[in-house]
């Protein structure tokens, strides 16, 4: 028994004062009363109320008053159902505690004194990448749990921690790997049996000395466990060769052969595209390099490559790699090149485009020469009208000129004196 389960002690009232170490298993609770005595640094218990009563209110020492949903989580837990209230009390204040409410007659308070969360141990030596599983289950005295209230709710949550100091007061990293719970679902094989189990991938974690830290609980307790394992980096170099002309992509694979055994390797994935393109593969390695060709890939797009690597260490674990994704792009065929072209013979478009421009060239030579007629035409009907307006201009001015000129002169007179002829 341990030493503050030794101190939950019961008093019993109705004018008699007595007190009574009891044993870790279940205890009357006589008018609603129990001590908890210095020292006790942590205590979880169950009251048993008559059904569809509210839930009980407890009593301090000095008191004051702890209501359900109305208390702190550092100092109370508490978990109401229908039938019973599952409560822990933190440091709890020494002295006398009442419960009041409606406390069933036969009530006997059930004392949850030794709970313990217990771990399958991960293996010391971890790779980046790696699908690890997890496994938690609670014990309650060193047996599972019988009743299923005291697991309503339970959860697992698992961490890495990595801290900057011996001391590991300065935290650098704290990043949860998966938040599990005891449903049945995934690897959990049976819901509310106390056992939990899942899978993790150590993806995005840089290699070094972590803490991994499991903890599980719920409203009314908490429980860890810790443990110090290595991340090692990826024992293998991979890389991805995008498509060429001439060849597809290829993925290429070199297994370090100090942390794995060669022989024991294969791959196994899927290349998808978002235009839905699924392509599947699986390869058994023969030596340290692998090689998996995507020649068969056509289809222009975008792939992704999803792969997980089987092998074994050196040291005989298998273990199950998730390799980090890889891309790459089917481009579309370029278009052929145009036919050569002969110097005797023009292309087909140069002949159109010399027909073009000399069907051009005839038409703008047409057009000049209709114009230029008509222009002429024109012109000459103007010319032909000026002539003869100034040919009969000209005749009009000459007699005009031979009028004058017969004005002016005198008329002639008869001389007689001139000799006869």
């Amino acid at each position: 028994m341990s030493k503050w389960l030794a101190s939950f002690l019961l008093l019993g009232s109705l004018g008699a004062s007595a007190t009574e170490v009891f044993a870790p298993s279940d205890i009357p609770l006589l008018d609603n009363r129990f001590r908890i005595d210095y020292g006790v640094k942590e205590i979880t218990f169950i009251i048993k109320r008559k059904p569809g009563t509210p839930s009980v209110i407890l009593v301090r020492p000095d008191g004051s008053k702890l209501y359900v949903g109305k208390v702190k989580p550092d100092d109370v837990g508490w978990l109401a159902l229908p039938e019973h209230d599952l409560i822990t009390l933190r440091n709890p204040m020494p002295g006398p505690w009442q419960a009041i409410g409606e406390v069933d007659p036969d009530n006997r308070v059930r004392i949850l004194s030794d709970i313990r969360m217990d771990i399958a141990a991960l293996p010391m030596q971890l790779y980046q990448g790696e699908v690890v599983k997890l496994k938690a289950w609670l014990s309650i005295d060193g047996q599972p749990p019988k009743d299923k209230y005291y697991l309503s709710d339970l959860g697992m949550r698992v961490k890495l921690q990595s801290f900057s100091d011996p001391g590991k007061q300065n935290t650098v990293l704290d990043q949860e790997i998966g938040h599990y719970l005891d449903d049945g679902k995934g690897l959990d094989e049976v819901p509310g049996d106390g056992i939990m189990t899942a899978e993790a991938i150590l993806q995005d974690i840089p290699a070094g000395k972590y803490r991994a830290m499991f903890s599980t609980g719920n409203q009314v307790f908490v429980r860890a466990r810790y443990q110090d394992v290595l991340l090692y980096p990826y024992p293998f170099t991979y890389n991805l060769a995008p498509p060429s002309e001439e060849l597809g992509a290829k993925l290429s694979l070199l297994v370090d052969r100090d942390e794995l055994d060669p022989a024991s390797v294969a791959l196994k994935g899927t290349v998808t595209s978002k235009t839905g393109g699924y392509y599947s593969f699986s390869e058994v390695a023969t030596a340290p390099k692998l090689d998996v060709d995507f020649s068969v890939i056509k289809e222009p797009g975008q792939y992704q490559v999803e792969a997980a690597l089987y092998g074994t260490t050196r040291l005989g674990r298998e273990v199950r790699i998730a390799m980090p994704v890889k891309t790459f792009n089917v481009f579309p065929p370029a278009p052929p090149p145009p036919p050569p072209v002969s110097a005797a013979e023009p292309t087909s478009s140069a002949k159109a485009t010399e027909k073009a421009e000399e069907k051009g060239g005839m038409g703008w030579l047409i057009w000049a020469l209709a114009g230029g007629g008509g222009l002429l035409v024109i012109l000459g009907g103007v010319g032909f009208i000026i002539l003869q307006k100034r040919k009969a201009l000209k005749r009009a001015l000459a007699a005009a000129q031979a009028e004058s000129q017969q004005a002016e002169q005198p008329a002639a007179k008869l001389d007689l004196n001139l000799p006869e002829q």
